[in-house]
C-alpha cells in the first residue's frame, strides 16, 4: 500500500475544491502516519535470509586453522523504492554511482555467491569474513546495499556465540587504490574519435543533444545477442555494433562479450557461425527495441523469406531486459530458447554470469554449466580471437562479401592446441638484444622472411626501442622505419598477420593503413590519449599490457608494497583498469590480448613470480601468498591502509581485490625473449646469448595457460613450444 500511495489524487466532477483540498490533505496525513510507523521499511523492500550455517575454515588459534567449524549467517538486502525495475520508472539515470545497473536479484543467486566464497575461504576474523560478503554481493550480485550478521558458536566458553553485524553500499567500495594516482592514471579521453561510434561507457557531453539519454525517462537494461554465418562475418559483427548505436534513438551499448564461432544448430546444412552478445541501455520500450533491431537487420540485407533458423547475415534477438518477463506474438522475454542454447549463454555469461533467469530460476552462469556438464549437446562452440579482418571500419558501409581474408583462432587455453608465435622485427638501431641487425629496409625484410620459414605465426614490427632508459624517437622517425617495411610485405603478396609495437596513436594509424593488423602497446592505452578511441575505430585486435610509466622511468616504479608486495596482485588490479578504460572506448571484449609486461616495472624475481603463477593472472579470484623476501622491491614496512577489515586473511583465504572488471578468458601473450633477467639468471651477459634461458621460460609460460609467444629466435622456441604443447595443453588423438 505504501509504494502506490503518493499517486495524484483526481479532482470529482461534483465535487467542490474546498472538498477536494481536504481529501487530499487527509490522504496525504494518513500516508504520513503510515510512513512514520512503518519507519525504515516506508523507504525500502528488504530480503531476509535467515541462519545460513556454512563451515569454513575462520580464526586464529592453531586448532581452528585445521578444522572447519559452522558458521551462521543472516543476510539482509535492501532495496530502496525510489529505485524501480522493468517497466516501471528510474531514480535518475537508473544507474548506481559504480556506473552498474540496479537489479533486483533472485536471493538464491546471493546464497550462493556467498556459500561458494565462504566454504572456500579461510579468514582470522569475522569482521574480515562479514566485509568479504558484503563485498562479493555488492560487487558481483549487484545488490544496492547489504546487512550482514556473522555468528560464530565455538568463539566463546561462557556465550551462546560471538557476532558481527555490518551495513554496507556500493559506496563504500567505490574506492581505488592509491598505486592508480600518477603515471598509472587511466587517460580520461572518452570522447569517440569524429565519426566513430564508441560502445563503451558514453561520455554524455560529447554527445549531440538529440542522442543524450534523458535524465527524466528510464534507463534500461537490454541484453542483445549477435549472430552471423553468411558473408565477412566478423565485419558483420562490427556493423551491427555500430548500427546499435547510430540508428537506435537513446541507446548505447556500453559492453560486449568474447566472440564464438559456433556450429548451426537446428538445421545443421549450413556454414558456421560467429556469435557474440551485448549490453544496450536503452529508453526505449521491449516492443520498440525489437522493431529497432528488425530494422537494422533489414537495413544489413537480412533476408526475412528464408527458411527459419537458416543462413543469416546478422539476427538480433532480446535474451533479457532488465527483470521483465512477458510473452507476447512477437517477443518473448527472458528469450524462450535460451536456456538449450550455448552460442548464446557462454557470450552473456561473459557480461554477467549471474543474470538471473526468472523462468527457469536459475542464473545464465548455472544454465551454462548444466548444458555444458549435464547434457548430450556437444562441444561445437569455440571462443576465437581476431588476428587479422577484412573489410570494415567505423563509419562505413562497405563490407566485403566473405571472411575469407580473416584469421580467426582458438586461444582459450582448454581449446588451443599449438602455440602462437610472434617472431618479433625490430627497426631500431637501439634495441637491447637485435639493435641495428635489421635497422636497414633490406635486412628488415630478409628477416621477416625467415622469421615466417621458421614458424612465426605474427610478424610484431618496432621502430622504437621500449628498453629500460630508451629515449623517444618521435612519430615522424617512427613511422618512416615502420610503414615502407609493411608496404613491402604486402607488395610480396605476404597475408601473414603483422603486428605493430608502438604507443602512439598517429603510429598505430599509418601502421594500420599500410596494411597492419594488430597495435601492441606497451602502455596499455595511456601514454597516448588518442590511442584507445582509435583502436575502437578501427575494429582491431589489440595487445593490451601492464607497465608503469615510460621506458626511461619503469625500473624505478617496481614498489608493489601497496599489494603487500604481491606483484601478480598489482598486475591484476592496473591490467584490470586498463582493460576497463578499454572497454568504456568502445574496444569490443573479442579484440583484447593480454600481456603481464615481462621486464616492464618488475626487476628480478618478480618476473620469475609473474611466470611462476600466470595462471592467476587470468583467474576469476586468486588467494593470498605469503611472498617470498626475494620478490619484494623496495616494499616499506607500512602495512597498506586499504581494506583494513581484510587484513587478517589466512593463507587460504580469497583476496577481495576490487578489479575493475574480471579478466577471466581473456587470451594471454608473454613476451620474455633474452630478456635481462634471464642474463641475470644464467649469467649470460649478451642477449643473443640467452637462447636456452629464454626457452625455459617459453616452457614456463606455455605451462601457465599464455596462448602467444613473443620471442626472437623462433625456430628454436618452435621445437621447445611444439614439445611443451605435447606436455601441457590438451591434444587431439
Amino acid at each position: 500500500l505504501l509504494g502506490n500511495w503518493g499517486s495524484v489524487s483526481e479532482k470529482g466532477e461534483t465535487e467542490s475544491q474546498e472538498k477536494f483540498a481536504l481529501r487530499t490533505a487527509e490522504i496525504e496525513a494518513e500516508r504520513a502516519t503510515a510512513e512514520s510507523m512503518a519507519g525504515p521499511l516506508a523507504n525500502e523492500d528488504r530480503i531476509i535470509v535467515k541462519q545460513l550455517s556454512l563451515s569454513t575454515i575462520i580464526g586464529v588459534n592453531l586448532w581452528e586453522r585445521h578444522y572447519k567449524q559452522v558458521v551462521n549467517f543472516d543476510l539482509t538486502l535492501h532495496n530502496h523504492k525510489d529505485i524501480k525495475t522493468g517497466s516501471g520508472s528510474v531514480s535518475g539515470s537508473g544507474l548506481l554511482g559504480n556506473g552498474s545497473f540496479f537489479r533486483y536479484r533472485n536471493f538464491r543467486t546471493v546464497v550462493e555467491q556467498v556459500t561458494e566464497l565462504v566454504e572456500k575461504s579461510s579468514y582470522r576474523t569475522v569482521e574480515a569474513l562479514a566485509t568479504a560478503i558484503a563485498r562479493i554481493a555488492i560487487k558481483q550480485c549487484k545488490v544496492a546495499k547489504i546487512t550482514v550478521r556473522v555468528e560464530k558458536p565455538n568463539a566463546l566458553v561462557f556465550a551462546e556465540y560471538s557476532a558481527v553485524e555490518i551495513t554496507r553500499s556500493a559506496s563504500d567500495f567505490a574506492h581505488l587504490p592509491e598505486s592508480m594516482s600518477g603515471s598509472l592514471a587511466p587517460s580520461g579521453a572518452t570522447t569517440p574519435v569524429p565519426g566513430s561510434p564508441s560502445i563503451g561507457r558514453r561520455n554524455v557531453a560529447a554527445l549531440p543533444v538529440k542522442d543524450t539519454l534523458s535524465s527524466s525517462s528510464a534507463t534500461h537494461a537490454a541484453y542483445i545477442s549477435l549472430g552471423t554465418n553468411i558473408g565477412n562475418r566478423l565485419a558483420n559483427l562490427h556493423r551491427a555494433l555500430d548500427l546499435l548505436n547510430t540508428d537506435i534513438p537513446r541507446s548505447h551499448v556500453v559492453e560486449t562479450s568474447f566472440l564464438y564461432e559456433t556450429a548451426p544448430m537446428y538445421v545443421t546444412d549450413q556454414p558456421r557461425f560467429l556469435n557474440g552478445a551485448c549490453l544496450v541501455h536503452t529508453e526505449l520500450e521491449p516492443i520498440e527495441l525489437l522493431d529497432a533491431l528488425q530494422a537494422i537487420e533489414a537495413k544489413m540485407g537480412r533476408d526475412y523469406s528464408m527458411y527459419r533458423n537458416g543462413p543469416r547475415v546478422i539476427d538480433l534477438d532480446i535474451l533479457f531486459y532488465d527483470e521483465v518477463v512477458m510473452k507476447t506474438e512477437r517477443l518473448t522475454i527472458p528469450h524462450a530458447l535460451l536456456h538449450e542454447r550455448r552460442f548464446q549463454l557462454a557470450p552473456l555469461c561473459d557480461i554477467d554470469r549471474d543474470l538471473m533467469h526468472h523462468r527457469k530460476g536459475k542464473t545464465v552462469g548455472a544454465l551454462l554449466r548444466h548444458l555444458t556438464t549435464h547434457s548430450n549437446v556437444p562441444e561445437d562452440i569455440i571462443q576465437v580471437t581476431p588476428f587479422k579482418s577484412n573489410g570494415y571500419s567505423a563509419g562505413t558501409d562497405a563490407v566485403t562479401n566473405d571472411d575469407s581474408g580473416c584469421i580467426l583462432r582458438a586461444l582459450s587455453p582448454k581449446q588451443l592446441k599449438a602455440t602462437v608465435f610472434m617472431g618479433i622485427l625490430n627497426c631500431t638501431p637501439d634495441s637491447f638484444s637485435d639493435g641495428g641487425d635489421h635497422y636497414t629496409f633490406d635486412q628488415a625484410i630478409e628477416h621477416t622472411l625467415e622469421l615466417i620459414k621458421d614458424g612465426a605465426d605474427i610478424i610484431d614490427i618496432g621502430g622504437q626501442s621500449t628498453r629500460p632508459g630508451a629515449t623517444q624517437v618521435g612519430i615522424d622517425e617512427e613511422i618512416r622505419r615502420v610503414v615502407p617495411v609493411i608496404q613491402r610485405i604486402r607488395e610480396l603478396g605476404i597475408g601473414i598477420p603483422i603486428s605493430v609495437d608502438t604507443f602512439y596513436a598517429d603510429v598505430a594509424a599509418a601502421a594500420l593503413d599500410a596494411g597492419a593488423d594488430i597495435i601492441n602497446d606497451v602502455t596499455g592505452g595511456y601514454f597516448d590519449e588518442k590511442m584507445l578511441p582509435l583502436i575502437a575505430q578501427r575494429k582491431c585486435p589489440y595487445v593490451l599490457m601492464h607497465m608503469r610509466g615510460d621506458p626511461s622511468t619503469m625500473t624505478k616504479l617496481n614498489d608493489y608494497s601497496e599489494y603487500d608486495g604481491d606483484v601478480i596482485r598489482g598486475t591484476r588490479f592496473e591490467l584490470s583498469q586498463r582493460v576497463r578504460a578499454a572497454l568504456d572506448h568502445g574496444i569490443p571484449r573479442w579484440n583484447i590480448i593480454l600481456d603481464p609486461g615481462i621486464g616492464f616495472a618488475k626487476e628480478g624475481a618478480q618476473n620469475f613470480e609473474v611466470l611462476r603463477r600466470l595462471p592467476e593472472l587470468t583467474a576469476r579470484n586468486i588467494r593470498v601468498v605469503a611472498v617470498s623476501e626475494s620478490t619484494k622491491v623496495n616494499t616499506s614496512t607500512k602495512q597498506s591502509t586499504n581494506n583494513k577489515e581484510t587484513e587478517g586473511d589466512g593463507e587460504e583465504g580469497f583476496i577481495d581485490e576490487d578489479l575493475a572488471t574480471a579478466l577471466v578468458n581473456y587470451p594471454v601473450l608473454v613476451g620474455s625473449s633474452r630478456k635481462r633477467f634471464i642474463g641475470a639468471a644464467t649469467g649470460k651477459k649478451d642477449a643473443k646469448d640467452r637462447v636456452w634461458g629464454t626457452a625455459a621460460t617459453v616452457t614456463a609460460a606455455i605451462q601457465g595457460g599464455a596462448a602467444i609467444v613473443r620471442v626472437h629466435d623462433v625456430s628454436e622456441m618452435v621445437d621447445v613450444a611444439r614439445v611443451s604443447d605435447h606436455i601441457y595443453r590438451r591434444q587431439q588423438s
